[in-house]
């Protein structure tokens, strides 16, 4: 269920009196629980407020099955393949994870909707252009994108080795964008040379979001 859209009505139970110890709070939708786990069952939306780095493909997947996992119990209302929202505000990070987590989001069955709070920069903006529901930011929110770091280090032959491998990694990712985008992988590749930053409306007019919010 999105949190854009009107929540179903909530099942009908028999009036029943409750005695005291029979009276629970839900733990889905304890706000003190959302802010443990940065995951709002109820309105199947995952928080992202973070670089993306080696733990990042890890922590997200747990999020992610735990609130599948919720959708298969008696308490959830909504549908099953109903879209999740990650909701992401990330300065950026390493370009393996952001791959990893782009192939994660694209096995899922259900759709991601992905929405920038803030800031989507470098590897974060890659991930919110390749979202597989709507993609949204907030009106005032930026998004950033750049050419890969190089990670060359080591001797003559290893650094040889690198550039070739970043060349090859940098098409991976223009690639990736002219799919998701208005925009070639030409244009990706000479504008990508500097930081391009962009208003939330310039990345709705070249195509890496949908909605504006």
């Amino acid at each position: 269920m999105s949190i854009y859209e009107e929540r179903p009505e909530p099942k009908k139970q028999d009036k029943q009196e409750l005695h005291s110890d029979e009276f629970e709070i839900n733990p889905y939708i304890d706000l003190t629980d959302v802010l443990n786990s940065n995951v709002d069952f109820y309105d199947s939306v995952i928080y992202f407020n973070d670089d993306i780095g080696e733990r990042t493909i890890i922590d997200l997947m747990i999020r992610f099955r735990s609130l599948l996992k919720y959708r298969d119990s008696d308490d959830y209302i909504g549908k099953i393949d109903a879209p999740i929202n990650l909701v992401l505000n990330s300065p950026g990070g390493e370009i393996h994870e952001m791959m990893g987590l782009i192939d994660y989001i694209n096995s899922l069955k259900q759709p991601i909707n992905i929405i920038v709070r803030g800031k989507a920069f470098s590897a974060a903006a890659v991930v919110l252009a390749n979202g597989t529901g709507h993609r949204m930011a907030s009106v005032n929110s930026t998004i950033m994108f750049h050419q890969p770091r190089s990670m060359m280090e080591g001797k003559l032959t290893d650094v040889a080795a690198t550039i070739e491998y970043v060349h090859k990694i940098e098409q991976s990712v223009y690639d990736l964008l002219s799919k998701k985008s208005n925009k070639d992988a030409s244009w990706w590749k000479d504008n990508m040379r500097s930081d391009l930053y962009l208003t939330a409306d310039e990345a709705k007019e070249i195509g890496v979001i949908d909605i504006v919010i």
